[in-house]
């Protein structure tokens, strides 16, 4: 370990080795000074280049939040980067020049972040909260002179569930584990699928978390359509109904599996995985358990933890390995370089395994040890993109 140095008045990083040169941040030299320091922070360094330097890029409506110490995640991939010599800066995206940064750096010794501007970081993490801002013109910018610079950077973006549909129902390996899907847009499209499944579930193509799902059923004598969501259930006579949601276009229909249940209520689980040297591999497992209602798993919606040793007898984790391996290819292929994601996966009562979701930006896992190997496989992949892991 080594240690480097800011001077908050100069806004200027350096450090007091008199006899080393030290690269820090995309093809910047630090300097060497005797000013006196803001702060310090002990960093890694790997032939005279320090780091990784690492940008996690936020949103600008999120810095409020920062600064309170809200953003919990954001929090503990910065805390876990200091503590393996690594620095981070988290910055938004219109913070991000053609040589420089401003952002903020979290200093354990003062317990607050700290305002800095810094040389381009070696790599480049997507944490902004919405699609609204992925669309802005600054965010595209931003994107474009990563790419230009050759500044690696991931994830690129959210996914709608069409388009993860899209890709991923072409690949044959993968074909058999997806429920049946499509984009709605008129009434009839559901009454096929009902046709066809007798089951479906409704979800917005840019939702998340099980925010807006709800479940439709034909009846046995297909003369009315059982509407279930989050909040209770009701009988529709006519899908005519619900005509003037699907026409917005903002929905997919996915047939609904009769889903494996553990003590009469569905679960499913929630898959962590990471890029590792060529491949995607698991960081950790865990599941999830409907309640009350058995429209969704997810805890913000009702669902319940349920320790997935309580199920793990029943999946075959090698098959599973290999699903996750192929969709993480897959869509590296189709959306850009995707460093980690999470899945929603669900087991059929025959012991079939199916991919509900997967999402591009995971947030933290209730279960503290796969968060904790996430961190660490975050850290790995950060070091691989810039070269600092070891051979």
């Amino acid at each position: 370990m080594t240690v480097i140095f800011y001077n908050h008045e100069k806004k200027q990083w350096f450090h007091q080795d008199k006899n080393r040169s030290y690269m820090f941040g995309y093809q910047h030299r630090l300097r060497f000074a005797n000013d006196a320091p803001s702060f310090s922070l002990p960093v890694k360094e790997r032939n005279g280049k320090i780091g990784p330097f690492v940008g996690i890029m936020i949103s600008e409506s999120s810095i409020p939040a920062l600064l309170k110490r809200k953003k919990q995640y954001v929090e503990l991939i910065a805390h876990s980067l200091q503590k393996a010599g690594s620095v981070s800066i988290v910055l938004p995206f219109s913070a991000i020049a053609e040589r420089s940064v401003q952002g903020y750096v979290f200093v354990n010794e003062l317990e607050r972040w700290m305002p800095v501007t810094a040389p381009l970081p070696d790599v480049v993490y997507n944490r902004v909260k919405s699609r609204a801002d992925e669309k802005t013109k600054s965010f595209q910018q931003t994107i474009a002179l990563l790419d230009h610079l050759r500044i690696p950077f991931f994830n690129r973006s959210f996914l709608t569930k069409w388009e993860l549909y899209e890709a991923l129902q072409n690949n044959e390996r993968l074909r058999p584990h997806l429920p049946a899907t499509i984009k709605v847009q008129r009434v009839d499209d559901i009454r096929m699928m009902l046709q066809i499944y007798g089951s479906v579930y409704i979800k917005p193509n840019e939702g998340a978390k099980g925010k807006g799902i709800f479940r439709l059923t034909s009846s046995p004598s297909q003369t009315y359509v059982m509407y279930e969501h989050i909040n209770g259930q009701k009988t529709l006579a006519s899908l005519g109904e619900l005509a003037p949601l699907f026409a917005s276009g903002r929905y997919v229909a996915q047939q609904a599996i009769d889903a494996d249940t553990w003590k009469g209520s569905r679960y499913d689980l929630r898959v962590l995985v990471h890029y590792r040297r060529g491949t995607y591999a698991i960081s950790g497992i865990g599941a999830r358990l409907a309640q009350a209602q058995q429209l969704t798993t997810h805890i913000l919606n009702g669902g319940k933890l349920l320790p997935y040793s309580k199920v793990k007898n029943r999946i075959d984790e090698s098959l599973l390995r290999d699903i996750m391996d192929e969709c993480g290819k897959e869509i590296s292929k189709h959306f850009g370089f995707i460093g980690e994601f999470s899945a929603d996966i669900g087991r059929s009562k025959d012991g079939q395994l199916y991919v509900y979701e997967l999402n591009a930006k995971p947030m933290i896992f209730d279960e503290p040890d796969i968060q904790r190997s996430g961190t660490k496989q975050l850290i790995a992949l950060f070091e691989e993109l810039t070269g600092f892991a070891s051979s």
